[in-house]
C-alpha cells in the first residue's frame, strides 16, 4: 500500500505485528489487532522510546566531506524525538542519554546492522522500544527516510516504513520526518484497541 502527501510517498514495508501507545490512549494497557497473517497479531505492554542516532547511506557519488550531513542528522534525530514526545506517541527517552549510551558502546558500523546492539543501547537507557533511523540518498533529488520500531526484548519488528521524498536539505528532511511521525501516529490511532 502506497500513500502520498505532499512530495512525500510512503510505502508500507512490513506488517504493524503490535504496538502499543498506552499514554497516547490515556489507559493502561492495549492489545493490537493487525489484519492479515496470525503473526502479524500481538500484544505488546512497554511503551518507553530510545530513538537512535538517524544514519544515511550516500550512494549518490556527489562530491562533499564526508561528515557534511553530520549536523543535519543530529537535528533531525532530535525533532524525530521531540514529535514523538509532543504527540504523545510513546514516551521519548532523552536523547542527551542515547547519544551517550551509543557512544559507550561503539559499535563501529551503521545502528541498522551492528548485530543487536541497538538492543543494547535501549536496554541500558530503560527503553522498552528502540527505533532505528537513515536516509538512502540516491542523488540530490532522490532520498528515502527508512524507520524501523523493534521491541528491545525480543528483537522482533513491530513497525517498518519508507517515506520517499525529493531534497537533500533540511526543509525537505523535516518535512519527510514529520510525515513518518504523523503516519505512525495515525497508525498508532487506527491498530490499537483497548482492553475491556
Amino acid at each position: 500500500m502506497e500513500y502520498a502527501r505532499g512530495h512525500v510517498h510512503v510505502r508500507t514495508r512490513a506488517c504493524l505485528k503490535h504496538f502499543l501507545a498506552a499514554a497516547f490512549l490515556g489507559v493502561g494497557l492495549a492489545a493490537i489487532q493487525v489484519g492479515g497473517p496470525a503473526a502479524c497479531a500481538g500484544e505488546l505492554t512497554l511503551n518507553k522510546l530510545a530513538v537512535l542516532p538517524f544514519e544515511i547511506k550516500d550512494t549518490s557519488g556527489e562530491v562533499g566531506a564526508p561528515d557534511r550531513h553530520d549536523a543535519m542528522l543530529a537535528r533531525l534525530t532530535r525533532f524525530v524525538g521531540a514529535q514523538i514526545a509532543a504527540a504523545e506517541i510513546m514516551d521519548v527517552v532523552d536523547q542527551a542519554r542515547v547519544g551517550a549510551a551509543v557512544t559507550a558502546v561503539n559499535p563501529g558500523t551503521y545502528l541498522r546492522s551492528c548485530n543487536g546492539c541497538e538492543r543494547d543501547i535501549a536496554k541500558s537507557v530503560g527503553a522498552d522500544l528502540v527505533m532505528i533511523g537513515w536516509l538512502f540518498k540516491v542523488s540530490t533529488l532522490v532520498l528515502s527516510l527508512h524507520v524501523v520500531v523493534k521491541d528491545v526484548a525480543s528483537g522482533q519488528i513491530l513497525y517498518a516504513r519508507t517515506f520517499d521524498f525529493r531534497g537533500d536539505n533540511e526543509k525537505a528532511w523535516t518535512r519527510a520526518a514529520d510525515y513518518m511521525v504523523d503516519a505512525l501516529a495515525r497508525s498508532t490511532k487506527r491498530e490499537i484497541k483497548p482492553t475491556n
